[in-house]
Order: C-alpha cells, then structure tokens, then sequence
C-alpha cells in the first residue's frame, strides 16, 4: 500500500520549492540592481573626478588663452613703438644702439629683416645674417617682408639653452617696414610658466582618491602628462591594449593595466583623456556584501513563514476548501451559486462579499447584455454603405463610441435633387447620449421630406421645434434666462447633384479642402433643443460652388477635444484643428479611406495613454458631379 501523505505536506514541500526558487531570483534580481546601483555610484565618482580634471584644464586653457592675447596685443603696440623709433632715426642703429634701446621696454630680442628675409641688424649680433627662409618658425614672418601681413604675435616658445635644455618662454612679434621688410622683438613670456604653475593638475591628480584605492591620470596625445606615480610621467601608451580601449570614446568600461583589472571612466577633450580607474576588488566589495546580507534575511525569512505556514495551515484549509468551491463553480458563470459555511472571522465577511458579489454580477450582466444589444439596435440605425456609395464618388467614415453605445449619429438620405447628411453630437455619451439619438434619427425620418431636403436652415429649424416638443422644454424658463443642456450639436448638409453644398451647423465645424487650401466653417454658437432658437432665421446657411477637387470632413467634438500630446512635446492639450488640416492638406490627393485612417492614426498617436474622452465620428466624402 502507498503510504498516505497528508494535505500539509503536500502543500508544505511546493511552497518550500518555491520560496527556495525564489530566493534565487530574488538574490539575482537584486544582485542586478545592486550592480546598476553600484556602477551609476561608481560612475558618478569617475565623472566628478575627470569632470573636475577638465574644469581645471579648461580654467587653465581660458587663463592662457586670455594672457596669450593680452600679450600680443601689448607686443605688438610696442613693436610699432620701437618701428617708429628706428625709421624716424637718421642712421642706421648699431647692435648696441639696438640693445639699449630694447632694455626700457623688457625686450630681450630686437632683429631687423630685410625684405628677402635676410636678418642684417639684431641686439644680438651673433643672430645677424640669419635666413628666414629657412627655418619653420621664421617663414611666415616672410609675409610681413613682402607686405601680406601688417603685424604678427606667434604662440609663446621655450627657448634653447647652448646645452640644449629648455630656458625662459618667450614671446616674438613682428611688424612690417612700410618699405619692404620687418622688425622682430622677443619679450620674456615667464608669465604663461607661472600661471601653468599655479593650477597644478598633476598635484591635484596625487592628491585625488576615487573610493578606497582608485586613482586617476591625464594622457595627453599618447603621453601620461598627469598620474599620482611620477615613473609615469612622459610614458608613451600608445602601444597599450587599454589605451586602445580608452581612446574609442566608450565612457565607461572594464580595462587590465598592468595585470590588474580595473573599471574605467573616461572624458575625452580636444586633445586630452582624463581617466579615472578603479580596482576590481574595491568595485565589487560593497556589493558582495550587500548580497550576502540581502540572502540571509531571506532564509531567516522563509524559515518563519514556513513555521507560520505549517501551524494555521490546518485552521485554515476547511473555509478555503469551501471558498474554492463556491469560487469554481461562480468562476463557471453559475451566478446562482453560493459559498456554504458559518464562520465568525473574516472568513465570514469574505464569504458573504463573494456572495454578494455573484448577485451584483448576475444583475450587472444583465444590464450589460441589454446595453449590448441596445448597441446592436442603434448600429442598424446607421444608414448603409450603398446610400454613400450612390452620392458620393469617394467617400469614408469612422464611428466609435467612448461605451458600447454613442451620442453620435449620422444620418443621409438621398433625393431626386441630391443628398442630405445630418452629423449630430448629442448631449453625454454612453446610455443618456444613445437614447437621444434615436429621438433624433427618428425626428429626421421623419422631418425632412421632399418639401424641405434643400433648405438646411429649415431641417435645423424643424428638429428644434419637435426636440422642444418631445424633451418637454418649459420655453418660460428659458426666457428668464435658465437653459437645459439637453440637445445635440449638428451639422446639416445639402449636396447637390451639380457639387454645390449647403452647410447649416451648430457648435460643428466642416472643413472644406480644395487641394490649394483648407476652409473651416465654423459652426454658429446654437445648441439644436435647448429653446433658445427663436426662428429659422436665426439659422444661417453657408454655400460651397461646385468644384470637382472639393473634399468635406465633418467630425464630432470627441476629436478635436481629445486631450494628449506627440512624442517630443511638453503638457496635455486638446487635439484641436491644426494637426487635421495639415493633414487634410498633405493627403488631398490620396483616397478619403486614407485620409481618414491617417487622422485616426494621428489621434491615436496623440491621445497615447490618455483615454479616449468622448465619442468620436468622422464623416469625409467627395461630391460626385452629374
């Protein structure tokens, strides 16, 4: 015989796979959100150590920058002074004449140049036959020699020691000779050391820590230029895996220098790489245990819930059975069904809200299924495809309640002289909206006949006149200036058989598009059925001339009130008119099916999440001509 396992167990051994299965996806989740965690905290630490590296470098470069054109500036005024000098002097100066006159003005170098570029007078007499043609930092002054060039500051140079170490900086101008030829003066420069001195990036490199051992250097074309280790200084990398890694623009990644693997952040400049490294170990260390913290408190955890679990599990398996059993058969549409049981806890409350709950559903589905049908009924009021295929050459239109029923209806009818179409916007939505449309089909059945089809201010006229009769509108209340808001928004329209088109609307627009532009008739401020329409002539009427491009679009407010935005732009805002008579624009020439379907494809894009705030229909035709 099989040995009999109890309920417990049977229940006990699942819940234990599952806490332990998800114990390990709970560790691995969040182990990968304590890395995301702990890469962004690291990211952050990389980029506000090079972010720091960069502003001291820019701050440096702007420094620089500024002194380089301060000193040009005064340069060159005192060059032009010392050309003045020389040409108002009656003779010819002498080296020593030039030395003198160079020692007030802090020039260290005065060289006179012939206009072929040969050097013939100098403070300096071992510099005197010098060629300027011959040297890459001496040609360009030869445009000062032949005249291009009025004046010229280069950029400021270390000068060469005999034994050929770097000396003082120094800064050259020149200023052409009216006559051919040029003056050129050296000015010590020792300025732009001092300043480079002064923001010290290397020792703020030595002195920078990025978490417990991490550090950070400067690699300028190639070249380590900043590291905490002055061995490193001047070190070509260029031949280096890592460097290779670094200077393909990624921001941050995983690189071995050194034997050691560290996690990178990286800033690239013009020509500068800020790098922040941080090691391996310290990397991970946080996050190991952080892990490890997290995994103990989830056994301890489950431990205890399965203790819980064991001990009212047995309290607990009767009332649920019979819930269960209740809730299966409910769950199989018997809403006749019913849990059994008395208890005194919230099994109790429990069983009597399911109860409830399967009464309130069976009455809920009744009502729903009566607005389904109802929806069925008011589908078949909508006239057929065939009455718009025989008036129109192109035709296509949209209908979609906000519920299962609609406030909207359209209606059209066609004549021995051409075809009415009614769109009409009644008050609310759903329930209320659709029982109002059915009045106002019936009205239009009714109402317009051959007596009256072309006179759209008439149809309007007519349909306020027995919308008052039927909503049993007081017109004494209206007149002491109370109104109802029961009625309905609509455009009425009459399309000749020649193409010409009458409009009357309330509160609808219609837009007319004739391929050149897009005209809106703006509807008059009147609502059809709330009393206040005192005669026909108070309904005006717009014609449109036949024109074989005409295309009409007559939509309910559900559109243009529909509230949203497109990707890309700020706030929530009504649709509006603009987006469809762009659209009507752009597509004139494509078929009203696709127009259409474009303008309920902008709508939905707008409206994205939002929901759909009213009913929504969209009629758009083209006349056919006889």
């Amino acid at each position: 015989m099989k040995k009999k396992v109890s309920f417990k167990i049977k229940v006990l051994v699942p819940l234990i796979a599952i806490f332990l299965v998800s114990v390990l996806t709970i560790s691995y989740i969040d182990y990968r959100h304590l890395n995301i965690v702990i890469r962004t905290k690291t990211n952050a630490s990389l980029e506000v150590f090079a972010d720091n590296i960069l502003a001291q470098i820019n701050h440096l470069n702007i420094i620089l920058d500024s002194t380089k054109q301060t000193l040009n500036e005064k340069h060159i005024t005192i060059a032009k002074t010392v050309l003045r000098i020389i040409e108002s002097t009656p003779y010819e100066m002498t080296p020593r004449q030039l030395w003198e006159l160079s020692q007030p003005l802090d020039i260290i170098e005065l060289n006179i140049v012939d206009s072929n570029g040969i050097l013939y007078n100098s403070s300096i007499p071992s510099f005197i036959g010098d060629d300027y043609t011959n040297s890459e930092t001496t040609i360009v002054y030869m445009l000062l020699a032949d005249g291009t060039l009025k004046e010229y500051a280069e950029e400021p140079r270390a000068s060469v020691l005999p034994d050929f170490s770097l000396g003082e900086i120094t800064h050259f101008a020149g200023v052409a000779r009216e006559n051919g030829g040029f003056i050129q003066l050296g000015f010590n420069a020792d300025v732009m050391g001092r300043l480079q001195e002064q923001i010290n990036i290397d020792k703020t490199i030595k002195e920078t820590k990025i978490g417990l051992n991490g550090f950070g250097f400067v690699i300028t074309d190639g070249f380590i230029t900043a590291h905490p280790e002055d061995r490193m200084l001047n070190v070509n990398v260029t031949d280096q895996l890592w460097y290779k890694t670094l200077s393909s623009g990624n921001d941050f990644e995983w690189v071995i220098i050194n034997e050691r693997l560290y996690y990178a952040g990286i800033k690239h400049t013009e020509n500068n790489i800020v790098v922040g490294l941080v090691p391996y170990e310290d990397y991970y260390r946080e996050l190991n245990r952080v892990l490890f913290e997290t995994i103990r408190f989830l056994i301890i955890a489950i431990i205890i819930l399965i203790i819980i679990v064991y001990f009212v599990l047995g309290k607990l398996l009767l009332p649920v059975k019979h819930l269960v059993k209740g809730l299966g058969k409910i769950a199989e549409s018997k809403m006749e069904a019913r849990i059994e049981g008395n208890y005194n806890d919230e099994f109790g409350e429990i069983k009597d809200a399911i109860n409830n709950m399967a009464a309130d559903t069976k009455a809920h589905m009744n009502i729903i299924s009566g607005i389904e049908y109802a929806s069925k009924i008011q589908k078949n009021l909508l006239p057929p495809d065939i009455i718009f295929n025989e008036a129109f050459e192109d035709h296509f239109y949209i209908w979609k309640p906000k519920d299962i029923v609609s406030g909207d209806i359209y209606w059209i009818k066609n004549f021995e002289k051409g075809t009415v179409l009614c769109v009409c916007d009644c008050t609310g939505h759903g329930t209320p909206g659709a029982l109002l449309t059915m009045l106002v089909t019936s009205i239009f059945e009714s109402s317009i006949t051959n007596d009256n089809y072309s006179d759209t201010s008439l149809i309007i006229w007519e349909l306020e006149k027995r919308l008052i009769s039927a909503l049993n509108v007081n017109t004494d209340i209206i007149n002491k200036g109370l109104t109802i808001n029961d009625g309905c928004d609509l455009a009425v329209l009459f399309i000749s058989k020649d193409g010409t088109v009458k409009i009357s609307a309330g509160n609808t627009n219609v837009f007319v598009c004739d391929g050149e532009k897009v005209t809106r008739f703006k509807g008059q401020k009147i609502r059809v059925g709330d009393g206040l329409i005192k005669s026909k002539d108070d309904i005006k009427t717009n014609i449109v001339p036949a024109n074989p491009k005409n295309k009409f679009y007559i939509s309910s407010d559900g559109l243009y009130e529909q509230v949203g935005s497109f990707p890309g732009t700020q706030g929530v805002m009504p649709f509006g008119y603009d987006t469809l008579e762009k659209i009507i624009m752009e597509n004139h020439n494509e078929e009203q099916k696709i127009i259409t379907q474009k303008i309920w494809q902008a709508f939905e894009e707008y409206r994205g999440s939002n929901a759909q705030r009213d009913d929504f229909q969209l009629i758009t035709f083209k006349p056919k001509l006889i």
